[in-house]
């Protein structure tokens, strides 16, 4: 599947790698930090984490479904922009819109899984309603978009991505690293909450947010490192490798007549 990462060859000067285009993708790996880091800044002061939990995640939910909602209008997320005009494929309006409508189901489905998921590990289940719907959407944001957005909507892609040992193709690395990250430190956060330490910042959900958004932080170094530093690096390696062999069978093709023409002489 890596094959179908190549690129065709451009002859403009927008820097293309041999896999994928460098700069696009990059700055899209970019912007989902800094949107996730957005989400996180309060319109206003009385609008906290601590003492309006359940508006202030609604409001970071917003800003970070906007900015997917775009990515699949455009149908531009993870490397399905390539060749030299990173341009969205043309689509019919509302073909976008049906994608669009689908990632947001999509989405809200994952959170009312992970709203379960909560309240089966202890989350409250009587009250903090709002908190624990919120504090999924967010979640679900973080962990479950990037792969609705990336892979096809199949059991098996999901399967082979986000839980199979497979090799996989860039893309499924793109969609297991948010994935994993998120929901792995999203998990271990919980076990502050009943710790007896009485800080404000232990009550529900503050301390599973906060290691949603670590997460997926780390995400973004997971896939900044196995989608773009490895596979180029590997890549440039193995085209080096290339490049000596061929000079050694240059050099062997030409030392060749002039041995044979050297032995003659001898002779």
């Amino acid at each position: 599947m890596v094959s179908e990462l190549h690129s065709p060859a451009s002859h403009s000067s927008v820097p293309v790698h041999k896999q994928y285009p460098i700069v696009f993708n990059g700055i899209q790996l970019g912007l989902s930090g800094l949107v996730c880091a957005l989400a996180l800044v309060s319109p206003r002061k009385s609008l906290n984490l601590y003492d309006n939990p359940a508006s202030y995640l609604c409001v970071s939910a917003c800003i970070m479904l906007a900015y997917y909602a775009l990515l699949a209008f455009f149908d531009v997320y993870c490397f399905k922009a390539r060749g030299d005009s990173w341009r969205p494929r043309a689509r019919p309006t509302s073909v976008r819109i049906s994608s669009v409508l689908s990632m947001v189901a999509s989405t809200l489905a994952a959170a009312l899984v992970i709203a379960v998921g909560f309240v089966l590990f202890g989350a409250p289940a009587t009250t903090h309603y709002a908190e624990t719907l919120t504090a999924a959407l967010n979640v679900s944001l973080l962990a479950v978009t990037p792969s609705i957005l990336t892979l096809k909507p199949t059991f098996g892609a999901y399967r082979r991505a986000l839980l199979s040992a497979e090799q996989k193709s860039i893309p499924e690395k793109w969609a297991s690293g948010f994935f994993w990250c998120t929901i792995c430190v999203t998990w271990m956060s919980a076990y502050f909450i009943p710790m007896d330490w009485e800080r404000p910042w232990q009550k529900w959900p503050i301390p599973v947010i906060g290691g949603a958004f670590l997460g997926n932080m780390m995400g973004v170094l997971y896939v900044l490192v196995r989608c773009f530093v490895v596979p180029i690096a590997r890549a440039d390696f193995e085209e080096t490798q290339s490049i000596q062999r061929q000079m050694a069978r240059d050099y062997e093709a030409q030392r060749g007549p002039v041995t044979r023409s050297m032995a003659k002489k001898d002779k």
